[in-house]
């Protein structure tokens, strides 16, 4: 039976890698015990933690046996990912997400390393294709309109997102508008009973519609799986 769980890569070039382990330097600070270790392939690594009864499954790729550089942490998306990544944070080192969010069936390492490489692998551009661009306008008030204005690559990606949420309930997608400044697209796919009141109305003009801020409305209230990136 399939167990299929959301994980977000880090970048961790720098983290030492010893013995078929990562290990941060700060590991002393946090109480994980590594409860299994498992070698699905020369590139991709298998491990689970522990702390306090709860477990956190993540995978460590090597994207690139000759480059050092090509180093990331795929981290399982549950309660205990913030205080997990928190260790590879600050010190000066080169550690940040790297936008390749991947559902995995943990029970099943040859789609696990399939699918690591194809996220891998999608993550880059070529030096001519363009860049995911992407406005969007939302409603100012009551019947207004909204426009989203993309090139091509941005819509599909679009698209792939919308395929993930529509599989798995929640996807994202990194998307960029002209300036250059992206930004993160998260898409929930709610089921036909969602209770739209928990919601506050999506317009844009203050002088229209101000929310009631004395009632939690929020749309990141709505995510599940990405709560601990909307907090």
């Amino acid at each position: 039976m399939a167990d299929v769980r959301l994980f977000t890569a880090i970048h961790i070039p720098e983290t030492p890698f010893v013995n078929e382990i990562v290990r941060p330097k700060k590991i002393k600070k946090y109480k994980y015990e590594l409860a299994e270790s498992k070698k699905i392939a020369d590139t991709l690594f298998h491990y689970i933690y522990k702390k306090e009864e709860k477990q956190l499954h993540c995978y460590y790729l090597i994207a690139d046996l000759e480059d050092a550089l090509e180093r990331y942490l795929f981290v399982e998306n549950n309660d205990l990912y913030d205080d997990f990544v928190s260790r590879f944070w600050g010190g000066g080192q080169r550690y940040w997400e790297s936008g390749m969010d991947t559902y995995l069936d943990v029970k099943d390492p040859e789609d696990v390393l399939n699918k690591l490489k194809h996220a891998h692998s999608k993550h880059f551009y070529e030096e001519d294709e363009p860049t995911p661009l992407c406005h969007i306008f939302g409603q100012q008030m009551w019947h207004g309109s909204a426009c989203l204005i993309a090139n091509q690559t941005a819509l599909i990606e679009l698209r792939e997102a919308i395929d993930v949420a529509l599989e798995h309930k929640e996807s994202r997608v990194g998307l960029s508008p002209s300036d250059g400044e992206g930004y993160d697209l998260f898409i929930k796919c709610v089921e036909d009973d969602f209770e739209w009141g928990e919601l506050e109305m999506p317009y844009h003009d203050r002088e229209c519609y101000v929310p009631d801020e004395t009632e939690e409305r929020s749309p990141y209230n709505v995510f599940k799986k990405y709560k601990h990136h909307l907090d």
